[in-house]
C-alpha cells in the first residue's frame, strides 16, 4: 500500500478542494463487497481532503450478500439522471473497477471525458495491469490504489487554479482538432 505522500496538514492549510465521482461496475456484483469497497475508498479519499460522490452510496445499495440485479427502467432513469448530475458536479472521474466490463461505467466515462472534458483516472486493483494500451493514450492517470489516486488527484487537480490551467492546456491542445473534426462530419 502506498504511504500517504501528501502532508495532510498542508492540504487543509491550503484549503484544497476537489470532488471526484467514483464510477464502478455495479450490475452482477456482490452488493456487500460493493458497499464495503465504496465506503473504504470514500474513507481513504476523504483522508486526503477529496470529496467523494459515489453512486453506490447515493443509491443506497444494501450491504448484503447477493448480486445486484437491474432495477426497472423507470428507477434506472432516475439513477442515471442523478449520476450525470454528480458527474457534472465532480472535478475528476475515478473508475474504481476498470478491469471489469461495465456498460454503465463506459457511458459515465464517455460523458465525463468526451462531453464535459473532465480528467479521468483509472484505478486498477493492486498490481493488475490494464488489458489495453489505449488507456495510456486516453485516460489522464493510471493508478493502483485509492491512496495513489488521491495523491495524484491533489497534485494535478487539487485546487481551482490547477484545474483551470489543466483545462486551458486541454482546450488549446484539443479544441481546434475537435472543432475541425466536428465540421468535417457534416457530410
Amino acid at each position: 500500500m502506498l504511504k500517504h505522500t501528501v502532508d495532510l496538514a498542508v492540504l487543509k492549510k491550503d484549503n484544497m478542494s476537489v470532488k471526484i465521482y467514483t464510477c464502478a461496475k455495479m450490475t452482477g456484483r456482490d452488493m456487500k463487497e460493493m458497499v464495503e469497497n465504496a465506503k473504504k475508498n470514500k474513507r481513504i479519499f476523504e483522508s486526503f481532503s477529496v470529496t467523494v460522490l459515489d453512486p453506490i452510496l447515493e443509491e443506497h445499495v444494501k450491504a448484503e450478500k447477493g448480486l445486484l440485479i437491474d432495477k426497472p427502467l423507470s428507477i434506472l432513469r432516475g439513477y442515471w439522471k442523478r449520476d450525470k448530475q454528480m458527474i457534472r458536479e465532480a472535478h475528476v472521474i475515478v473508475d474504481t473497477t476498470p478491469e471489469l466490463k461495465s456498460e454503465g461505467s463506459a457511458h459515465e466515462i464517455g460523458y465525463a471525458r468526451y462531453f464535459l472534458w473532465k480528467p479521468v483516472v483509472r484505478m486498477y486493483c493492486g498490481d493488475v495491469k490494464p488489458l489495453s494500451a489505449i488507456v495510456y493514450f486516453e485516460d489522464d492517470l493510471i493508478v493502483h490504489s485509492p491512496e495513489e489516486a488521491a495523491t495524484q488527484i491533489q497534485k494535478y487537480w487539487g485546487t481551482w487554479t490547477k484545474r483551470f490551467f489543466w483545462r486551458v492546456s486541454l482546450y488549446l491542445r484539443c479544441w481546434p482538432k475537435a472543432f475541425y473534426y466536428k465540421i468535417m462530419e457534416w457530410k
